[in-house]
């Protein structure tokens, strides 16, 4: 009787992109659909990107950080059987005062010799570069969420199993580095988070080493063709500042807010492009009209949190449900 060939596991990786705390509350709410209904688990990705806020996630999943602790203590939100509900109140003190009580920055460039290489040198993503290096020298300190990472990860060392890479900007040089990845620059998982977070005109650059970094969204709020060269099988981007169908909001700063939300969409699809061009299936999940609704133009208004999360789960379910009723593929086909 011939032996049934053995098929090997997929290869699957996972991107998080920048979003603020309510960007991390709606990538959450899609991981805990992608779980409940798509019986996606993150933790089993080989390899996981994350940008910005999607690199406190990533940092926390890598570290195999229970997914229901991670709800509880990002968004105050509680959902387990049986579970107690609590509210943004409950969200770290110290990180709640990072994101609520922004000191003021200083109004003056922040680094006027990498604004100049940028602009002398153009080239995709120069523009973005030369204005993070233009923008005022933020003082906001991001130790709180650094020592909140290193609470909740414990002393593993740095995530293997998935493979974890946080993006950041080295700020004197305007290179891309992935904390994590093989050749990048060494740190612990909080110093790459927060470096990952230090958005250019807020916070100060994060500094390890003898270098200076920044947020990688400054490059791209998602890096997922960070993942090219991997050849993996499928990807799915989870994407909180892109965006799908139509934005119901209508105040100025929406509009604003939407004309930067899609020059992201359309940055996020030539990355998904490049992975499906390199023969990985790209999933991209982007916030819809309703989801928009619920997050507001303040990326850090730590009342949406829960609302957010709740909103992101719901929209997500339908969308696979609906999908799942068509006959369509519910794995991690498609793009925003």
């Amino acid at each position: 009787m011939p032996t049934a060939a053995v098929v090997p596991p997929l290869r699957r990786g996972l991107v998080l992109g920048a979003g603020g705390a309510v960007g991390g509350a709606w990538a959450l709410g899609v991981l805990r659909s992608l779980a409940d209904v798509g019986s996606w688990d993150a933790a089993a990705s080989e390899v996981i990107v994350g940008t910005s806020a999607g690199s406190v996630l990533a940092a926390l999943i890598g570290s195999r950080v229970d997914p229901e602790v991670m709800v509880q203590t990002l968004i105050g939100v509680a959902r387990a059987p049986g579970a107690v509900e609590v509210g943004p109140a409950d969200v770290p003190d110290g990180v709640q005062r990072v994101l609520s009580h922004l000191p003021r920055p200083v109004p003056l460039p922040g680094n006027l010799r990498l604004a100049a290489r940028a602009l002398a040198q153009p080239c995709r993503g120069s523009v973005r570069t030369a204005a993070a290096a233009l923008s005022p020298r933020g003082r906001g300190d991001l130790t709180p969420v650094g020592t909140l990472v290193a609470e909740l990860c414990g002393d593993p060392g740095w995530p293997t199993s998935p493979r974890t890479w946080l993006v950041a900007l080295d700020f004197d040089s305007g290179r891309r580095v992935a904390f994590g990845a093989a050749g990048q620059p060494g740190a612990s998982v909080a110093q790459a988070v927060m470096a990952s977070c230090s958005v250019p005109g807020l916070f100060s650059p994060v500094t390890i080493g003898n270098r200076r970094y920044v947020d990688g969204a400054v490059v791209s709020v998602t890096n997922a063709d960070l993942l090219v060269a991997e050849q993996l099988d499928e990807v799915v981007v989870v994407a909180p500042m892109a965006m799908q169908g139509d934005d119901p909001r209508r105040s100025a700063v929406a509009r604003f807010d939407r004309r930067l939300r899609q020059r992201m969409t359309q940055r996020c699809r030539w990355e998904a492009a490049r992975l499906a061009a390199s023969g990985t299936s790209v999933r991209v999940f982007a916030p819809t009209g309703e989801d928009l609704a619920a997050m507001g133009t303040n990326p850090f208004d730590a009342s949406r949190l829960g609302p957010v999360f709740e909103t992101a789960v719901r929209t997500t379910t339908s969308l696979l449900t609906s999908e799942d009723d068509r006959g369509a593929r519910r794995d991690v086909t498609g793009a925003a």
